[in-house]
């Protein structure tokens, strides 16, 4: 595998690698458990479906994706999957019945839904305690890179090539949501300068960058 990481966007023929990366870096998300058809699934709609703005990018070492980040402005990222695809979740969904019974599968799906609905609201907001109008927010809805390519400084680039997107396509700042419980991942968005996301005194994952 090469060292020298490039940057590019993805197209459909990557998914498979796409799909990859993810099962790698998501072992417990409920996409994952859904299986890896579902997982490509996703992201051909995240690719494809009637977004206004989508930046997917892939990390690539040679010909190998080592990484990759799914940005934008995007319309019903998980309800309109969800209703494009709902045979192909239900027959996932019956071919493991264990899952019917599992709560934290359940429990993470909620969450989910509710993280990326926080930002459709049309509430003030509250970065770090201070009250402030809502404006339009450019999102990462996902951002991965593979376990064996930690620490090398391909999540910086991703995280940048958002930003720089979302700077270029005029918006002010950029959103995600993290599980609160993943301190890996939240020590190094706050690294990167994000901030915690409030509505309330209960911090639920969601947070913001305010671009220059």
């Amino acid at each position: 595998m090469s060292n020298e990481i490039t940057l590019r966007k993805l197209e459909p023929a990557d998914l498979p690698q796409v799909v990859s990366v993810h099962l790698d870096s998501f072992p417990d998300s409920a996409l994952t458990r859904l299986g890896a058809e579902v997982v490509r699934l996703y992201y051909l709609w995240q690719l494809d479906g009637p977004h206004e703005k989508v930046q997917a990018t892939g990390a690539f070492a040679g010909n190998d994706c080592v990484g990759f980040s799914f940005s934008g402005i995007f319309n019903g990222s998980t309800s309109g999957f969800i209703h494009q695809n709902k045979t192909a979740l239900i027959v996932n969904s019956l071919m493991r019945p264990w899952l019917i019974f599992n709560p934290l599968f359940f429990t993470r799906v909620r969450e989910g839904v509710k993280l990326l609905r926080r930002f459709n609201k049309k509430k003030s907001v509250s970065i770090d305690g201070d009250k402030k109008p809502k404006h339009k927010i450019y999102g990462i809805l996902s951002i991965a890179v593979a376990g064996n390519c930690q620490k090398a400084g391909i999540g910086q680039m991703l995280m940048r090539d958002a930003e720089e997107e979302a700077v270029k396509y005029g918006y002010e700042s950029i959103c995600l949501t993290v599980h609160p419980d993943n301190k890996t991942a939240v020590k190094f968005y706050e690294k990167q300068n994000w901030q915690r996301f409030r509505q309330s005194d209960l911090w639920d994952g969601a947070m913001i960058k305010l671009l220059k």
